[in-house]
């Protein structure tokens, strides 16, 4: 199975966690649908009616991803328009305090069975184009990406432990090796109700815990399955 590897980062970036109701907090990386969304705008994939995600239903697609920059979280106090549509004279904002995920950058591993959609990816890459600017969960947070490579990757069926350099999902989950998370002084973060698959009309279908490193480095595991991609142990889901 070929992977596509590519960073994105930007400034800020913002993913509401669905069980937020009095603060608009962020999970810490892309949910998986969102990725759907990120290379729907590289690609240009028509937005009317949700169409775009016709391209990754039934699984289509596998996605891992890695953290390059510590997580590091900023609140800012923004001002929201007190009502839906355009906004009225003399309507006041609605000061929001929010959460960021401050300069972040993620590595993504893509893979899609539609060679179609999978080949118009790696070329819009490769030249660095996109036909709509692609952002970090909302639309004024723009973002930058970087093509890294296009690999080969290897799914592994064990449950030694390893050294895993990508976030990882709990069904795949086993245990942690105590031993290294002592070592190598690793925090770990978990991210609940993690949105995993969407349906057409943008309900989300399937939903996992995620687990993940803040700073990005290695975590000693055991899981029931991953990947070897370019030298390195990847979770792909």
């Amino acid at each position: 199975m070929k992977v596509l590897v590519f960073d994105i980062w930007g400034d800020y970036a913002h993913f509401k966690k669905i069980y937020a109701t009095t603060s608009a907090l962020t999970y810490a990386i892309p949910p998986k649908t969102s990725i759907y969304g990120y290379v729907g705008a590289i690609l240009g994939l028509e937005k009317d009616k949700n169409e775009y995600l016709k391209y990754f239903e039934n699984k289509q697609c596998l996605i891992g991803i890695g953290i390059q920059n510590t997580l590091r979280f900023q609140r800012l106090g923004i001002n929201l328009k007190a009502e839906l549509g355009r906004k009225k004279e003399g309507s006041p904002p609605k000061p929001t305090m929010m959460e960021f995920v401050h300069q972040p950058r993620y590595r993504i591993y893509f893979s899609h069975q539609n060679n179609e959609v999978y080949n118009k990816l790696k070329l819009a890459l490769e030249k660095h184009h996109s036909v709509y600017t692609p952002c970090l969960g909302l639309a004024f947070l723009t973002s930058n990406f970087e093509l890294i490579g296009e690999f080969e990757a290897k799914k592994i069926d064990s449950n030694e432990s390893i050294s895993l350099d990508s976030v990882l999902r709990r069904q795949h989950f086993i245990e942690f090796d105590r031993e290294g998370l002592l070592q190598n002084e690793v925090q770990i973060i978990e991210q609940s109700m993690y949105a995993i698959e969407m349906d057409i009309e943008r309900n989300v279908t399937e939903r996992d815990d995620i687990l993940l490193e803040r700073n990005g480095r290695p975590i000693k595991v055991r899981l029931n399955e991953y990947y070897q991609i370019d030298g390195k142990n990847i979770c792909l889901f």
